[in-house]
């Protein structure tokens, strides 16, 4: 499983679905602005289950700019820890840039021809695969190893050579014939138009449709985990449901009606939309 650096241009992307990146090989890296000095509520509560694989980079330069060059200069700090520990790492590492800045392209395709995985796109969803293509450079690059770093030249692509156009001598003006009456065309059967290739596009699974007695166990787990630290509104707890908890891949329908049932058990306590009481049972030994 590869290590996977998620590099969040946060000045220009604020990334609601952080909570999809469940897993030890994923590395978090928030990139803020001078400004940017408080985080949302439920950003928060989507990147504290990852703990310590999330760190928070502040920049104290204003300018058009400056904080992509520091997530540049950070990456490029990043690759000679790599590079230090042997060609092995660059097997089993990629970097993605979240941003919809368009001038990291140059650098994604710089940091390719090292031999490592790297590519931006504009949200975690599209870079894990579920919302659209992603943005990656147009060019591939072959590396050429110096020492320990390999400089990147374009791959020479063979082209056969072009033949100029044959020039048709002009004949001599042959003297007038008599008209020929037209041959009458032979019928023949319409063409049968070819059936258009169907673009290759992996089927995603369906949302789920329902929650069950796993998935309401599994949420009073994390409730009871985290007693400082829950969610403050019902909007709030379906998100942190979906996108902590059960894991993103489920309907909105479905969360709903798990929430419900709860506050029908009495489990949790609402005051319109806001979240009043949590009487969260004890785990059954």
């Amino acid at each position: 499983m590869k290590l996977t650096y998620i590099l969040v241009d946060f000045e220009n992307v604020q990334p609601p679905d952080m909570g999809l990146l469940s897993g030890e090989q994923y590395q978090l890296r928030i990139f803020r602005g001078p400004h940017q000095n408080k985080l949302d509520f439920d950003i928060a509560v989507s990147l504290q289950p990852h703990g310590d694989r999330v760190k928070y980079i502040q920049s104290d330069r204003h300018g058009k700019n400056a904080l992509d060059f520091h997530i540049a200069f950070y990456m490029g700090r990043l690759l000679q820890e790599l590079e230090a520990n042997g060609s092995a790492a660059s097997r089993n590492t990629r970097f993605v840039v979240i941003s919809k800045d368009g001038g990291f392209d140059a650098l994604m395709n710089h940091v390719q021809s090292l031999g490592y995985g790297a590519m931006k796109a504009a949200s975690i969803r599209q870079a894990l695969g579920l919302d659209g293509p992603v943005t990656a450079p147009v060019r591939t690059l072959q590396p050429i190893p110096v020492g320990n770093v390999g400089f990147a030249t374009p791959s020479p692509v063979s082209q056969p050579p072009c033949k100029p156009p044959a020039v048709k001598k002009a004949s001599p003006v042959a003297k007038a014939q008599p008209a020929k009456p037209a041959a009458t065309p032979k019928k023949t059967a319409p063409a049968q138009a070819k059936p258009a290739k169907a673009t290759e596009k992996k089927p995603q699974p369906p949302a789920r449709k329902s929650l069950g007695t796993v998935d309401k166990e599994k949420v009073l787990e994390h409730l009871r985990e985290h007693g400082k630290n829950r969610p403050v509104k019902r909007k709030t707890l379906e998100t942190y449901i979906a996108s902590s908890v059960i894991g993103g891949n489920v309907s909105a329908k479905a969360v709903r009606g798990l929430v419900a049932g709860l506050e029908n058990e009495k489990v949790i306590k609402f005051s319109g939309d806001k979240i009043i009481e949590y009487k969260i049972p004890k785990q059954k030994k």
